[in-house]
């Protein structure tokens, strides 16, 4: 279909509906030479005569007639779709598959992806919130909202907001096994943790990941944060995933002078010349409306 559209498809309907090679290249605002040139490319491809040429006028062979109406319906197609596709670019439409951290997902990204589906009913989301950094070209994904930066070239990672990390453990925990007061001193202790996550502090020379290990290892925070109220070891999340925890001194922040400043919420998505709309729209919606959600919130402490 494109081999022919560029030997002479377009002008040879042109020729026929303007009645001559002169008229068809006024229509199409090219040179006579230039029509007469991509219908005889076309005729020498179909290896038929096309049309009767005169002097005075053209007309379409046996052969010519049933070709034009063919040529008419696939060139009216065409218009068809590229009128579909720019209405695609102005209403976004279609799924788009996300994958984000539980707690953070329920709190912050469904209200937003909620709004979104009202603004643009025709966009279907499926919200996948496990606890799980997930390889989102080889699983289908479409973007994914990450507490860490990926390492991964081939993705494109957007900032959304800072978050602030917090060590911190029971007050009856740190009464029956101390409180550490630099974070190598976290290796003697019970650490409750993410499955392949690193705790990163900040020294005054440098940032340095502190080898942690304990007795409980959960693809759910709040399952760990709950171990951790009842006096079993200690936990590091955001600052927002432990605020009533927090708040009522059901556990205590411990080496808050070594917590990185780098930290922030992520959109990272595949890098792609030509992102759909509906993929590139809600990223957009996405980093605009979590930013403003993290600057309404109150619970930051």
């Amino acid at each position: 279909m494109t081999t022919m559209v560029s030997t002479g498809l377009k002008e040879f309907v042109a020729v026929v509906e303007s009645g001559g090679f002169t008229a068809a290249a006024n229509d199409l605002d090219v040179s006579t030479s230039f029509v007469s040139r991509q219908v005889k490319k076309l005729e020498d491809r179909l290896d038929t005569r096309l049309l009767h040429r005169t002097t005075r006028a053209v007309r379409l062979t046996d052969m010519g007639r049933i070709f034009y109406e063919r040529s008419r319906e696939i060139l009216d197609n065409l218009a068809t779709l590229e009128s579909e596709m720019a209405d695609l670019q102005e209403r976004p439409k279609g799924r788009v598959r996300i994958t984000a951290p539980g707690f953070y997902a329920e709190r912050y990204v469904a209200p937003a992806l909620a709004e979104f589906t009202d603004t643009y009913p025709e966009v279907t989301i499926e919200l996948d919130t496990r606890m799980k950094l997930v390889d989102i070209v080889a699983e289908g994904y479409d973007l994914a909202i990450r507490m860490v930066s990926p390492a991964d070239s081939s993705l494109v990672a957007r900032k959304v907001a800072p978050r602030r990390m917090i060590v911190c453990a029971s007050p009856a925990y740190l009464k029956q096994h101390g409180r550490p007061k630099e974070p190598d001193e976290l290796r003697r202790h019970n650490c409750l943790t993410l499955p392949d996550i690193h705790w990163r502090f900040a020294y005054p020379d440098s940032i340095r990941t502190v080898k942690i290990r304990g007795g409980l290892i959960s693809d759910n925070g709040r399952s760990l944060v709950a171990a951790a109220v009842r006096g079993y070891g200690v936990v590091r999340f955001a600052d927002y995933y432990m605020k009533e925890e927090l708040s009522c001194g059901e556990l205590e922040p411990i080496l808050e002078g070594f917590e990185v400043k780098d930290a922030a919420t992520w959109i990272v998505y595949a890098d792609r010349h030509h992102l759909p709309t509906r993929v590139r729209f809600l990223i957009d919606f996405l980093v605009e409306r979590l930013r403003a959600m993290d600057e309404e919130r109150d619970d930051k402490f």
